[in-house]
């Protein structure tokens, strides 16, 4: 049976055609476990239960994912797909901190968990070994090992260690080891910290960030710690790219705005050739909408689309695009 009844909570041990949703009312009661075991499960729609947990193993989930409690997915064994986002009142933790290498850089099809779609936390967020195809909103959130294509935007705390970002917006930020932003968009109340990364055998790394599109087509999607060191003209530095100003912040006083010193990214005092820049933010902008609209084009229209931006992809891009459009 596809969909049982084990004590105090619901098994799902095979694919589904359809939605996986609480039949009674005792069900809304009830977390679930995923057990993909020897085979690959594949929900065709979407998922709602009081808590998820997701064993090793390939999980494919083609719509939007839901929970009032933690969602943890166990590991690195196999691949976790959501094609529709994720959303929880409470937390979400996916796979567990490996050793950095070269994690991610040409080939994300490596990854632990790959997320089409936003994902929305109510309290924390920890990814290991992900790629999300859209942003992220929580209160705290660690990312590790990770690409996220769109922005981060955390209440209160964020780590972003060995991975690359679209852009942040934080109270407090920190960047631990090599990480590299796809966009100079930033910006947190405390100024950023740069910290060196330990790694899981223990070395340690020295903390740099890096724009993506000026050293886009020389790197894959991750800056490696070799690499690192051959693009020092893509380098931000702390003392230089971020500048503290009096701005409006998210909060209301009595409906009116309220305006503190805040730590934004600026590239206004550099010399250089931003026709390069923005050609590279523009063909990464090009990439989500394509992935983002594909699911609604006609077969023709899907392989006139792909056939139009594929020459302009760099290896990583091309891998990322053709996770998410199936």
């Amino acid at each position: 049976m596809t969909l049982s009844e084990v004590a105090d909570r619901l098994i799902l041990n095979g694919s589904v055609e359809g939605n996986v949703f609480p039949k009674e009312e005792r069900d809304v009661l009830f977390p679930l476990t995923i057990k993909p075991e020897a085979q690959d499960i594949t929900v065709h729609g979407s998922i709602y239960a009081r808590a998820i947990d997701i064993e090793p193993g390939n999980v494919l989930v083609h719509g939007p994912i839901a929970s009032r409690g933690d969602i943890l997915v166990h590991q690195n064994a196999g691949r976790f797909q959501a094609m529709g986002g994720i959303t929880t009142l409470s937390g979400l933790v996916i796979g567990q901190k490996n050793q950095s290498a070269n994690q991610l850089v040409h080939n994300c099809n490596e990854c632990r968990g790959l997320i089409k779609g936003d994902i929305v936390s109510n309290q924390s967020i920890v990814l290991n070994n992900c790629v999300v195809f859209g942003s992220i909103k929580a209160v705290n959130c660690t990312i590790t090992n990770s690409i996220i294509l769109g922005t981060v935007h955390c209440e209160d705390h964020l780590t972003i260690q060995m991975s690359s970002l679209g852009g942040y917006v934080s109270r407090e930020v920190n960047f631990e080891g090599v990480n590299m932003l796809f966009n100079a968009l930033g910006e947190s109340r405390n100024r950023p910290n740069f910290l060196p990364y330990e790694d899981s055998d223990g070395s340690i790394i020295s903390a740099s960030l890096h724009l993506y599109s000026a050293a886009r087509g020389t790197c894959g999607m991750r800056m490696t710690t070799d690499l690192a060191k051959q693009h020092t003209l893509s380098i931000l530095y702390p003392d230089v790219d971020w500048i503290n100003v009096h701005a409006q912040t998210n909060e209301t006083s009595d409906q009116d705005p309220v305006y503190a010193d805040t730590w934004v990214l600026s590239l206004g005092g550099r010399i250089a050739d931003y026709s390069k820049l923005s050609d590279a933010t523009n063909t990464l902008s090009e990439l989500l909408r394509i992935g983002f609209e594909f699911s609604h084009y006609s077969p023709e229209v899907k392989r006139q689309q792909l056939d139009k931006i594929r020459p302009q992809l760099t290896e990583g891009e091309r891998a990322i695009l053709d996770s998410v459009c199936i």
